[in-house]
């Protein structure tokens, strides 16, 4: 059903293995090279490298020095079939929730099953949720679902159904039948925090998205408590949660440092935020003592890429957080309770000139 555009590695990974398919290639067979293969689809190597990559990880093609790429042997079967990844395309578009590596690691713990990217709608999720459920169950296919940011209604909805799932993310708190791996939300707070206060700030400003999470409650519950802690109080901080708007978020930030004479923190959940705040304190040109600095808790960058702002990243690679939730959800397959239910992943601070 409802699939719209997946990423696009995933797309021209589909379309090498429809030409695979097309050519009746078999175990053993050679396929064409990263150039040729980009030649054929119109794309570039690097997308093509990157498909290629993903379709290994699948088990659908070895990829070995002086041998080139050649289609692989039956790969030992997984409970699975197919995996629905649940996300808004906004979510992936603008934040990078799933990086390459991350995709990497889930296929690599579940070779052989297909990776299916559903993208729930801004409004009515549940509806969308429902006939997704529908549509796997009266598939033969077994398939497993990997719920990205989702509400409540959504867990609940896919907890009841008793399909195979697991929550990338904060768990809400009535949901308690599905596993869940997710980066410690307390650390986060407390880590960002307190590198504000490290930094001389008196004032902080705390972005959030327009919908907050169970995610957020606990990370900004760990960041009152650490501002507690260091002798600040209510009046010390303020909080607006504000849509993904570049405009938007810059003139509610302009509006609100323009009034601060000490120095104010910027402690933004997600990239968009942090540069909107970016923008709104390169137009208030403050001098450089009471120029705000920002720390993000959700960015997108490749692991040797510089970040923008301070932020943080796990203790494990994007390839090890994806293959914890490709093991967990296949131990819920088949049938076993995974261990850890709740995995929760380290966290630490990543500084721009690190």
């Amino acid at each position: 059903m409802a699939t719209v555009a997946a990423p696009k590695i995933v797309e021209v990974a589909q379309q090498i293995v429809d030409d695979i398919r097309r050519r009746k290639l078999k175990p053993g067979d050679s396929y064409l090279n990263t150039a040729e293969t980009a030649q054929l689809l119109r794309v570039s190597g690097s997308t093509v490298n990157r498909a290629l990559q993903l379709l290994a990880q699948r088990g659908v093609i070895r990829r070995r020095q002086r041998q080139g790429t050649v289609i692989a042997g039956t790969e030992t079967p997984s409970p699975l079939r197919r995996v629905h990844i649940v996300i808004r395309e906004d979510h992936l578009r603008t934040e990078g929730l799933w990086a390459d590596g991350v995709l990497f690691g889930l296929q690599s713990a579940l070779p052989g099953v297909d990776v299916q990217f559903n993208f729930r709608p801004t409004t009515d999720d549940s509806e969308y949720v429902k006939r997704l459920i529908d549509d796997v169950l009266r598939s033969r296919q077994t398939a497993g679902f990997v719920l990205i940011r989702a509400g409540v209604a959504v867990q609940r909805l896919v907890a009841a159904a008793g399909l195979p799932a697991v929550v990338s993310g904060t768990l809400q708190p009535s949901v308690t039948q599905l596993p869940s791996v997710e980066r410690d939300q307390r650390q986060i707070g407390a880590v960002l925090v307190r590198h504000l206060i490290d930094a001389g700030c008196r004032k902080f400003l705390l972005l959030f998205r327009e919908r907050i999470t169970a995610g957020d409650h606990v990370m900004l519950d760990a960041a009152r408590d650490e501002l507690s802690a260091a002798g600040f109080t209510l009046a010390d901080v303020t909080l607006r949660c504000l849509p993904t708007d570049a405009e938007a978020i810059a003139a509610e930030v302009r509006e609100l440092l323009a009034a601060q004479q000490q120095r104010v923190g910027c402690l933004c959940r997600a990239e968009p935020l942090a540069r909107g705040a970016a923008e709104a304190i390169r137009a208030l040109r403050l001098p450089a003592k009471r120029r705000p600095p920002i720390a993000v808790a959700d960015v997108s960058r490749r692991a040797d890429a510089v970040p923008e702002f301070a932020c943080v990243e796990t203790v494990v690679s994007p390839e090890e957080y994806g293959a914890e939730l490709g093991r967990v959800l296949a131990e819920t397959a088949a049938g076993r309770k995974p261990e850890p239910y709740r995995k929760i992943i380290p966290i630490r601070l990543r500084l721009p000139s690190a």
